[in-house]
């Protein structure tokens, strides 16, 4: 019973025809496959295609040629291949580079040999025509017209000799062969330019398709007569130039420019190309770039003339040349003589480098600047380039200078530097004579100092013994309106106390009181020391500690021993009622000199 049972199974799933089963759980079996065999292979179908990766890899290689075709001007497809392709191809140049080294070698050997030797030939006729021309009237005038213009000489001396016309310039789309825009030199030209492009297109797919061109070469130049079609092959367009006459090679490269610019400006336009031209009428200017006609001046025979013309013109362009080099050199010469001898400049080295004038050496900053010399010799600012290291000059009056920056001495002192020695005179209080003696060494240049002045003490003591103070007649107060005499006394008493007190001295101060000669002796004298008493007592003599005070009356006969005569009128007899002082300084005080 079992094996009845399953037979019909067996059968179902096989696809066989199941015989009618007796019994009804046969019925029900034939029945199910009947009902859901169909849909259940399917599914078992549909799970060997999501389950067995030798399925999915058979389904996935039948549709991904197709897939990538569809999609091939897709930038994402670009974006998601670029990081594996250049994955892949890295791993494989630095696994073994021969293999694409061996696949590039049959397209790039031939392009860059015709490169070269178009390059050369180009070079080559470019260097034989200047060489022709170079030694010419004409060839001065090209000469001119290249300085003028800024354009190479070699450019001009081709412009001028070459014999072509390029009369017409057609631009073809490569893949359809349509006419994409034409230029031409004469606008009645009557040819229709569809039917030359489009026999030059046959012409070209001829060539290629009848004879065998290795590495895919095309045309790239018929000639019929003397007429010339350049053909330049493009990636997008085709560049035919119809030119009449002798086709030079950089007339060639001036083609093959013209149709990188194209390409370089409408690539786009190029690729989704649909037949409409009128986007390409934009280039009209890049195609009539290519428009170039030329033509050989008749030769005329030469003349003596002409050469001695152009010898002329050279000897006296080098003469020009060398009296302006002569001149400059003498200006130069002048300008380093002045330079050595301006004080505090020391030249170490001059040259002339690239045209221009070099200097350097030694300046001292209190020296002439050099760049004022340049003008007054005659030469031009940028003309010269100098180089100074900074030093300190010997020079006097740069040694006087900063000792007078330095010292800073009072306006009635004069400064003088002579072989080391460095000399003050005139009138300079005892402090600053001091201080000098002690900072002027520091001095570059300075040895010693000398003070050549009255020294401080010994002025003091002629303005102190100049001063008086006056009295009325026969008292001993001392006149009114002397109380500025007064305090110019103390200030000199104070400077003659400092001056004497910093070379550890002492000095005395006498004060001495006189009267007129009106009177007696036995009343004079007490009076003449009553008027020395009180000025003594009037001056601040507490602070003097380098200075002995006495007060000494002299009376009527000392006054007359010490000059003081009768007098017969009364401002007389005033000026001989005064007080007067007198300086005793230490021995080593002497004139003109410092005391050692």
């Amino acid at each position: 019973m079992a094996d009845s049972v399953a037979e019909p199974g067996r059968r179902a799933r096989s696809g066989e025809p199941t015989p009618v089963a007796d019994g009804p759980a046969d019925s029900f079996d034939e029945l199910r496959a009947l009902l859901v065999g169909p849909e259940q292979r399917e599914l078992l179908a549909l799970q060997a295609h999501l389950l067995d990766p030798a399925v999915q890899v058979r389904d996935v290689s039948r549709v991904l040629p197709d897939a990538i075709a569809l999609r091939a001007t897709d930038p994402k497809l670009t974006r998601a291949l670029a990081p594996s392709i250049e994955e892949a191809l890295t791993r494989s140049v630095q696994r073994d580079p021969r293999p694409l080294a061996a696949a590039l070698f049959p397209v790039m050997g031939p392009a860059i040999r015709k490169a070269i030797v178009h390059t050369l030939a180009s070079m080559m006729e470019t260097l034989n025509r200047t060489v022709e021309h170079s030694v010419s009237w004409r060839a001065a005038q090209w000469r001119w017209t290249a300085l003028r213009t800024g354009r190479p000489f070699a450019e001009v001396v081709l412009l001028n000799t070459l014999q072509y016309r390029v009369e017409q310039v057609f631009l073809v789309h490569r893949e359809t062969g349509l006419l994409l825009q034409h230029v031409s030199a004469d606008a009645r030209a009557g040819q229709d330019a569809d039917q030359i492009s489009a026999m030059l297109t046959a012409i070209t797919d001829f060539v290629r398709d009848s004879f065998a061109t290795p590495g895919g070469e095309t045309v790239d130049t018929l000639r019929v007569g003397d007429l010339v079609v350049s053909v330049d092959q493009g990636p997008g367009a085709i560049l035919a130039c119809v030119v009449r006459g002798n086709l030079p090679y950089a007339v060639r490269t001036q083609f093959q420019n013209a149709l990188e610019s194209v390409h370089l400006q409408f690539g786009r336009e190029l690729e989704a190309f649909t037949g409409d031209s009128a986007v390409f009428e934009r280039a009209r200017p890049i195609l009539e770039t290519c428009l170039v006609t030329e033509f050989r001046r008749p030769a005329r025979a030469g003349s003596y003339r002409r050469w001695v013309i152009a010898a002329a013109v050279v000897l006296l362009a080098v003469a020009v040349w060398a009296g302006l080099a002569v001149r400059d050199q003498r200006r130069w010469t002048a300008y380093l003589e002045r330079l050595r001898a301006e004080p505090g400049i020391v030249v170490l080295a001059s040259d002339r480098r690239l045209g221009r004038f070099f200097v350097a050496g030694l300046r001292d900053p209190l020296a002439r600047d050099p760049g004022t010399l340049v003008a007054s010799a005659g030469l031009g600012p940028e003309s010269v380039e100098s180089r100074w290291e900074p030093y300190q000059s010997l020079y006097p009056d740069f040694v006087t200078a900063r000792a007078r920056d330095l010292l800073r001495p009072p306006a009635s002192v004069t400064l003088a530097y002579d072989n080391g020695a460095l000399t003050a005179s005139g009138e300079a209080p005892e402090r600053w004579i001091v201080d000098s003696e002690r900072i002027a060494p520091a001095i570059a240049g300075v040895r010693r100092f000398a003070y050549t002045g009255t020294p401080p003490d010994l002025q003091l003591k002629n303005r102190l013994q100049e001063m008086t103070l006056l009295f009325p007649k026969g008292q001993s107060r001392i006149a009114p309106g002397q109380v500025r005499t007064i305090r110019r006394i103390d200030a000199v008493l104070a400077a003659l106390n400092d001056a004497v007190r910093a070379g550890n001295r002492r000095a005395a101060v006498e004060l001495l009181g006189f009267t007129d000669t009106d009177g007696t002796d036995l009343e004079n004298g007490p009076l003449s020391q009553a008027r020395a008493d009180a000025v003594l007592a009037t001056l601040q003599t507490s602070t003097l500690d380098a200075l002995d005070f006495t007060a000494r009356g002299v009376g009527s006969a000392a006054s007359r021993a010490a000059g003081v005569t009768a007098s017969t009128t009364e401002a007389e007899k005033e000026r001989n009622r005064r007080v007067s002082f007198r300086v005793i300084l230490p021995d080593g005080a002497a004139p003109g000199g410092r005391r050692p």
